[in-house]
């Protein structure tokens, strides 16, 4: 597809480093740029990728970035062999140029670099990739656990939402969806000091004994595991768990170049920090690593489960005994992570505790016989899949 005054450039992973720098350096302020430093900085240091790889399609008019599509290799297994797959990590388009067509125009670029590709998008997105032939994956399932959820059964909300039915009653609509969260953190922030203690406490007590003893100790790095020699799907070797751990995608609040520019993508975040600890039993029994990612979105302090991997005799619910434990120490609102967090808490008496979700990944074979082609019919997610640790 072709748009007048428009070109899209591959720009190869080596390059990427220094455009980063260029574009940030020489931009205006809230001007519209693919990429920030210190993505770019991350992508360049990926284990899995060459330095001729594409790593970016960069539309440009009149010599400024009007859109943009960003790859990463990573590693696909299947048959018990790896191969490489490019995920496809970020979609944008200049606000002056949406509706043109340069959306599709891009997509269409990806796929002429005739290699697998995967993606995660929203539903529209999805839609526009599905029209160019990707197809789903098996969903993946994973859960949230609300630990400020109780703030939304206040009676002031309670009051709105009873008001809001009985004005539909009578054909009157009335939206309370801007001034119901701010209600619930209010009433969080007053009574969390002494809610919170009660809910560790409840939480502590649905945690299995075998537990209990669970010792954590920081990492900078971590050690070597084995990966499922059965398993068809993306992996993380440990080589990437530690690019992930010492090459963040997202920076601090205050720390970026490029946080007065229009980036469609997590740039920045308050609070934002990056963990990765040692998991062991009582007499120093090792029971694997756990990496967790902690930052403030939208007023909540938020805690997600990045990689982990745990011995075989370690306790069933160890998972979910670390994120509570690190989640009462930081004084987190709401943990992120695989949907096996959810096994010690389910059927109890918190309704607003779990709130469960789907990731919906969708694939393109660049040719019939492909190893990503070979893959899917058995191909299954896991929480870490590709860039998911990253957004």
């Amino acid at each position: 597809m072709a748009l007048e005054g428009i070109s899209i450039e591959r720009i190869r992973l080596a390059e990427l480093p220094d455009l980063a720098a260029r574009l940030v350096g020489n931009a205006a302020p809230q001007a519209f740029i693919p990429i920030t430093i210190h993505r770019a900085r991350a992508h360049s240091h990926n284990p899995h990728a060459q330095p001729d790889d594409v790593a970016l399609l960069l539309a440009k008019a009149g010599g400024a970035p009007v859109g943009y599509f960003g790859l990463m290799a990573v590693m696909l297994q299947v048959g018990g062999r790896l191969a490489r797959v490019h995920w496809l990590t970020t979609w944008g388009v200049a606000p002056g140029y949406l509706g043109r067509g340069l959306g599709s125009a891009l997509m269409q670029a990806a796929l002429d670099l005739d290699v697998d590709l995967a993606i995660v998008g929203s539903a529209p997105a999805r839609r526009v990739s599905a029209k160019f032939g990707f197809v789903e994956a098996q969903p993946l399932e994973y859960v949230q656990l609300d630990l400020g959820g109780w703030a939304a059964y206040n009676p002031v909300t309670l009051v709105l939402r009873l008001l809001r039915k009985l004005l539909s009653f009578v054909g009157v609509r009335w939206s309370v969806e801007k001034t119901e969260p701010r209600i619930n953190r209010l009433f969080e922030h007053l009574f969390k000091p002494f809610l919170r203690p009660w809910l560790n406490r409840k939480l502590r007590r649905r945690l299995s004994p075998a537990a209990g003893g669970l010792r954590m100790q920081p990492i900078q790095a971590v050690p070597g595991f084995a990966l499922p020699a059965e398993h068809t799907g993306f992996v993380r070797s440990q080589a990437v768990v530690n690019w992930m751990l010492a090459q963040p995608w997202v920076a601090p609040a205050g720390q970026s170049a490029s946080e007065g520019l229009n980036y469609g993508f997590t740039d920045s975040r308050a609070e934002f920090a990056q963990s990765a600890w040692a998991l062991s039993g009582p007499g120093d029994e090792e029971w694997g690593f756990a990496c967790f990612q902690s930052s403030r979105l939208r007023g909540r302090k938020v805690l997600k489960v990045l990689d982990y991997h745990l011995a075989p005799g370690a306790p069933a619910d160890l998972l979910a005994t670390a994120a509570v434990q690190l989640a009462a120490r930081q004084q987190s609102d709401l943990i992120e992570g695989p949907a096996g967090l959810a096994e010690p808490f389910a059927g109890g008496r918190l309704p607003w505790l779990l709130h469960r979700k789907q990731r919906i990944l969708q694939l393109h074979p660049h040719k019939p016989g492909s190893p990503l082609d070979q893959a899917l019919p058995k191909l299954t997610q896991t929480f870490c899949d590709g860039d998911m640790a990253f957004t």
